[in-house]
C-alpha cells in the first residue's frame, strides 16, 4: 500500500528521470494509481501522485482541489497577512481558482478564439520557411546537419508567440535563453527560480511600459487599453499574465514539434505517411500529446475538503499532483499505451489538461505544430537523425518534459 504512512520515494528531479519515467509510472500504477510519494531532497512533505487515467480526470476536474496555495488560508488568516503587510503574489490563471481564474481567463481569450488561431496559420507557414530556409543554408555551410530544436522548433514557437504578444523581434534571443533556462530549473514542487523570475519580470516590464505608451495589434495592447472596465487587469496581473503566457506557450510548443519530430523519425513508416498525406498532421500532433507530451505533470492542487480519488482517502491539506504524461498511457484507458500510432483511432488525452485549467491555447498549439510538421515533410521529405536516437536525451525538469537538442540531417 502506497499510503501517507509509507510514502514512496520517487527522484522526480534526476537528470535521467525522463529516459525512465514511463517503466516508474507503470510500476507505481501497477501497484495503485494514485500512491502517496515523496521527493528524496523533501522528507516529511509527500503529495499525492497520480498516474491513473480515470483518477487524473476526476481530480483535474474536481473543485475541492484548489490551485491557489492560499486556499487554506481562513478569511481571518488572511485578515491578519494583509494587516502585517505580507506581500502576496499577483492572480494568475495556473494558480487560482474561480472567481478570479474565470475573471482572468476571460481577459486572455480573445487571443486564442478560433477565428484568431486561423488568422495566424499564414504567418506561422511563413515563418516556418523561412527557418528552414535558414537551417538549410546553415547545414549546406557547415557538416549538413541541424539541430531542429534549436533552429526551427523553438524559433518558430517564439516568433508565433512575440507576434501575438507583441514582443519586439530583437527581444527574442534573450527570451529564448530564458525560458529554456526557466523550464528546467522551474518545478511544480519548488516554483521558479527566483533569478529566472527576475529575468523575465524585467522583459514583462519593459513590454508593459512599451505597449501603454505606443499599443499595436496584440494581446498586451488590447489587455493594458481594455474597451470594457469588466476585463482590467492590474499591472502586477498584467505582468504576470504575460509571464505565464512565455513559460507555458514557448516552451510546450517547441517541444511538442521536436517530440513530435523524433517520434516520427523514429517510426519511419508514419513519417513517410505523413510526409505522403498532410491531412494526417492533425492525429499526429494528438498522437504526440498522448506519447511525449510536453507537461510531464500538472500544478500542484491543494485539497480544501476531504474526497476520494481512485481508492485513496484524500484529506483537507492533502497536495495532490497529476501526472498527464503517465495518465495518457495507463492501459486501462488505452490499448498497446506504449506504441505510437499516428493512425490510432482517436483517443480522449489529458495532454492539454482538463477541468478549468485545460490549455487555453490548445488550439493554437495544434495548428502550429500541424504547421511545422508538414512544412518540415515537404521540405526535407528524407529526413534523418544525425545521431543515434538512443543518445538523445531529456532535459532535467519535473514539470516540462523537453529534448536537449535533436541533431538530423536533411
Amino acid at each position: 500500500m502506497l499510503d501517507k504512512s509509507r510514502p514512496i520515494v520517487v527522484d522526480l528531479l534526476a537528470d535521467d528521470f525522463h529516459e525512465r519515467a514511463h517503466t516508474i509510472y507503470d510500476e507505481l500504477r501497477a501497484q495503485s494509481p494514485v500512491a502517496f510519494a515523496e521527493l528524496p531532497e523533501q522528507p516529511g512533505r509527500g503529495f499525492w501522485m497520480i498516474t491513473g487515467y480515470t483518477a487524473s480526470v476526476a481530480a483535474l476536474r474536481d473543485n475541492r482541489l484548489a490551485n491557489n496555495p492560499r486556499a487554506l488560508l481562513s478569511p481571518e488568516q488572511l485578515a491578519a497577512r494583509a494587516r502585517a503587510r505580507i506581500p502576496e503574489p499577483p492572480n494568475t490563471m495556473l494558480l487560482s481558482d474561480p472567481p478570479e481564474h474565470t475573471r482572468l481567463r476571460r481577459a486572455a481569450q480573445q487571443a486564442f478564439t478560433p477565428r484568431s488561431v486561423t488568422a495566424l496559420r499564414p504567418t506561422v507557414i511563413r515563418h516556418a520557411e523561412r527557418l528552414l530556409d535558414a537551417a538549410e543554408k546553415a547545414a549546406r555551410n557547415g557538416d549538413g546537419t541541424v539541430d531542429l530544436l534549436h533552429t526551427y522548433a523553438y524559433p518558430l514557437s517564439l516568433t508565433v508567440l512575440g507576434e501575438i504578444l507583441g514582443f519586439p523581434e530583437a527581444w527574442h534571443p534573450g527570451l529564448h535563453d530564458l525560458a529554456v533556462r526557466a523550464a528546467t530549473a522551474s518545478t511544480p514542487l519548488s516554483g521558479p527560480d527566483p533569478a529566472l523570475r527576475e529575468l523575465l519580470e524585467g522583459y514583462t516590464r519593459d513590454l508593459l511600459l512599451l505597449k501603454k505608451e505606443s499599443p499595436g495589434d496584440d494581446l498586451v495592447s488590447r489587455l493594458a487599453h481594455p474597451e470594457s472596465g469588466r476585463d482590467a487587469l492590474s499591472d502586477a496581473e498584467l505582468m504576470a499574465m504575460i509571464g505565464l503566457l512565455v513559460a507555458a506557450g514557448f516552451e510546450t510548443s517547441a517541444s511538442l514539434i521536436a517530440g513530435a519530430t523524433l517520434a516520427l523519425l523514429t517510426h519511419p513508416a508514419q513519417w513517410a505517411a505523413l510526409r505522403d498525406d498532410p491531412e494526417l498532421a492533425a492525429p499526429t500532433v494528438e498522437e504526440t500529446m498522448r506519447y511525449w507530451g510536453p507537461v510531464e505533470s500538472a500544478t500542484m492542487r491543494l485539497a480544501v475538503e476531504p474526497l476520494v480519488l481512485g481508492d485513496r482517502h484524500i484529506e483537507r491539506g492533502d497536495r495532490v499532483l497529476v501526472f498527464p504524461a503517465a495518465a495518457n498511457r495507463d492501459p486501462a484507458h488505452i490499448t498497446d499505451p506504449h506504441r505510437f500510432d499516428i493512425h490510432r483511432e482517436p483517443q480522449p488525452h489529458l495532454g492539454f489538461s482538463g477541468g478549468i485549467h485545460n490549455c487555453m491555447g490548445a488550439a493554437l498549439a495544434r495548428t502550429e505544430v500541424a504547421v511545422a510538421l508538414t512544412t518540415l515533410t515537404a521540405r526535407w521529405p528524407e529526413l534523418r537523425t544525425a545521431v543515434d536516437p538512443a543518445e538523445l536525451r531529456w532535459r532535467p525538469g519535473m514539470g516540462l518534459r523537453g529534448l536537449r537538442r535533436l541533431p538530423v540531417r536533411p
